[in-house]
C-alpha cells in the first residue's frame, strides 16, 4: 500500500505529519465523482421540472386572460343593455314611444 504524506510546519518547534492512504485517496475521488454525476441528474430534473412548469403557468395565463376578456364583454354588453333600457324607459314615460303594433 503506497501513502501520501502531508507535512505542516506550525512553527519551528512544531510539525504536523498527515498520510493517508493511495487507496482511500481514489476511493474519495470517486465517491466524489459519483456525488457530482447525481448532482448533475438532479439538476437536470429540476430543470426539466421547471420548464413544464413554466409552461403550465404560461397555458393558465393565457387561459385566465381569455376568460377576463370575456368577462369584460360580458359586462360591457350588460351596461350597453341597461342604457339603452334607460332610454327606452324614458321614452315611454315620456309617451313618446311607438308601438310597432
Amino acid at each position: 500500500m503506497r501513502w501520501i504524506f502531508n507535512i505542516k510546519i506550525l512553527s519551528k518547534t512544531q510539525l504536523i505529519i498527515e498520510f493517508m492512504a493511495v487507496d482511500t485517496v481514489e476511493k474519495l475521488k470517486l465517491e466524489l465523482e459519483k456525488s457530482n454525476n447525481e448532482i448533475k441528474i438532479l439538476k437536470s430534473k429540476y430543470e426539466n421540472q421547471v420548464g413544464e412548469l413554466k409552461k403550465e403557468v404560461s397555458y393558465l395565463k393565457e387561459q385566465l386572460m381569455a376568460q377576463q376578456d370575456m368577462l369584460k364583454m360580458a359586462v360591457d354588453y350588460a351596461n350597453k343593455l341597461g342604457k339603452e333600457l334607460k332610454g327606452l324607459k324614458k321614452r315611454i314615460d315620456s309617451g313618446n314611444f311607438q308601438s310597432i303594433h
